[in-house]
């Protein structure tokens, strides 16, 4: 990388600044005000990518302008941060040749071309334990220099390895700047820095390959998040601001849209009164794990825009509750929402249970939720579909679905539906403690039922057959059994404590009461027949078991 001629040169131009190596027993600080922010928002997404995946390497990561001067720093390593830290190398540090003399930053700049510095070969005595890799950044047209991208750590005999890699960096970074040379991404760029001078908030730019340009407060939001905002901007909404749920809660997000599949997000937190408005008319939905945001936000979307959807899951999963937009409970009445259920098709019979359907899409509220279709026939799921064709777009119907997605495949085609799986209880454990929190307070807020760490764990371990349904039941239970404030491991169904503390007795058990509730269909009675035991025995296993909340 860098010849014994350039490293001669390079000390040649060093003494002449500076004179002795002794000379040089500090590192010089710029006020941030000065540092260049735009060139570090403009390159503040491929990189961030990039040092993810130093940890545990020992690297440190440098991205320093054309003067030198050191912009951000990546480290992942306690060590390395360490020695950082020790010899200046921080934000707004100058690393320029004639200021501190030959080292992976200054030479860089003063050569226009990559270098690697080992150990004595740093002017400055307090670098010569370390090894340093730079390359320029170099503008793909005017071929200019952009910034100097340098990889730090200790020295070691595989320092050539890190050659290529800081190649493969600028090369990035370079293909990352042509990209927004592109005219529409010429003017994401500039309204992306508008916008960034006004806001002191998350800004995000996207464009059809992904996140293009983020400013440096966009690394609080989560990778999640982020996925859903690109959804948001991928959606061609109009310009304008949209209540959106993320996994630290409401946000309130602002959409530019700049030309063909380009646009800039800007994420800041509703105002407090328009939160509390907003909790008044609709309670908030308990969970935010990113499965469970998409799906909310997707359907939300829809809903605005008056299309069909059809909600799938296994039972208990709560898609009642994402169709309606606010956690269902029995006996659910609202002036914007009807809901219909599909099972009293079988009660009514299929012609009455369609004439309500269709006085409903003529004279109910904008919003109809169905639910249950899969019990449906199919002369009334054609019932169904020759009412909303009558009344197209005119209101938002979402149904919901028990089973597998492939289920609804056949029904997607009939209502020209978009159809979404709603992710099960186990595949968003993440959310246990917060929909624990929202059902005791909905179910038994006397009782103040809450987690303990133990019992928290107990939770995660266990598979959640009965989804959301099945953890009702349990603060039910516990309610109902007297059972206030902590809630500890002991206190829960002996098969959500450990597995390992239920013997094989208790598991022989526990796996035939649940084959001859299978054979049996359910029926309890039956069960204790094929077991040969009395009713009153099966039904005070299946409560120690609480297979009642399977």
């Amino acid at each position: 990388m860098s010849s014994e001629r350039d490293l001669l040169q390079s000390w040649e131009r060093s003494q002449a600044a500076l004179g002795e190596p002794q000379n040089v027993v500090e590192v010089p600080l710029v006020p941030e005000s000065v540092l260049d922010e735009h060139l570090l928002e403009m390159f503040a997404a491929p990189l961030n990518r990039f040092a993810q995946d130093l940890d545990g390497t020992g690297l440190a990561f440098l991205l320093a302008d054309s003067r030198g001067q050191i912009l951000k720093r990546w480290v992942q390593d306690r060590k390395a941060m360490s020695h950082l830290d020790r010899v200046g190398t921080v934000r707004g540090a100058v690393l320029a040749e004639n200021v501190v003399g030959t080292n992976g930053v200054g030479t860089v700049v003063a050569m226009g071309k990559a270098v690697q510095i080992q150990g004595e070969e740093h002017f400055a005595e307090f670098y010569h334990n370390v090894v340093c890799t730079g390359a320029p950044v170099l503008h793909p047209i005017t071929g200019s220099l952009m910034a100097v991208v340098t990889l730090s750590c200790d020295l070691t005999p595989r320092a050539d390895l890190l050659k290529p890699l800081i190649r493969s960096v600028t090369t990035q970074l370079e293909q990352h700047l042509l990209t927004v040379e592109h005219p529409a991404s010429r003017a994401t760029l500039s309204a992306f820095m508008n916008i960034t001078r006004r806001h002191s908030d998350p800004v995000v730019a996207f464009n059809p390959q992904g996140i293009m340009l983020q400013n440096a407060l966009a690394g609080q939001i989560s990778d999640p998040d982020k996925t859903l905002l690109r959804q948001l901007a991928a959606e061609s909404r109009p310009d304008g601001r949209y209540a959106m749920e993320l996994s630290s809660g409401l946000a309130d997000v602002e959409l530019r849209n700049i030309g063909a599949g380009n646009s800039i997000v800007t994420v800041t937190e509703p105002p407090r009164r328009f939160q509390a408005a907003l909790s008044r008319t609709f309670p908030r939905i308990a969970g935010r794990s990113p499965g469970w945001l998409s799906v909310m936000n997707e359907v939300g979307r829809l809903r605005d825009q008056c299309k069909a959807v059809i909600l799938v899951g296994e039972s208990g999963v709560g898609k009642t509750t994402l169709a309606l937009g606010t956690p269902f409970k029995s006996g659910f009445s609202s002036a914007t929402t009807s809901l219909l259920d599909a099972a009293e098709c079988h009660i009514l019979g299929t012609r009455d249970w369609l004439r309500t359907v269709s006085d409903t899409l003529r004279e109910g509220p904008r919003n109809i939720v169905i639910r249950g279709i899969e019990t449906l026939d199919t002369p009334a799921l054609d019932g169904v579909r020759a009412l909303l064709e009558s009344h197209a777009r005119a209101k938002s119907v979402i149904m919901t679905l028990t089973g597998r997605l492939e289920d609804s495949e056949q029904l997607q085609l009939k209502f020209e539906a978009r159809t979404f799986w709603v992710p099960p209880l186990r595949d968003r454990l993440g959310d246990l403690e917060e929909l624990w929190g929202a059902l005791s307070q909905a179910v038994a807020p006397a009782a103040r039922l809450r987690l303990t760490s133990d019992a928290l764990e107990a939770l995660r371990r266990h598979e959640w057959p009965g989804n959301v349904k099945e953890l009702r039941h349990m603060i039910n239970h516990l309610s109902a059994t007297g059972k206030t404030d902590a809630v500890n491991a002991t206190d829960l169904p002996i098969t959500l404590q450990s597995r390992k503390n239920l013997s094989v007795m208790e598991r022989a058990e526990l796996e035939a009461i649940r084959k001859a509730l299978a054979e049996a269909k359910g029926n309890r009675v039956r069960a204790a027949d094929i077991l040969g035991v009395s009713r009153a025995t099966v039904y005070r296993k299946m409560k120690a078991y609480r297979l009642d909340a399977e």
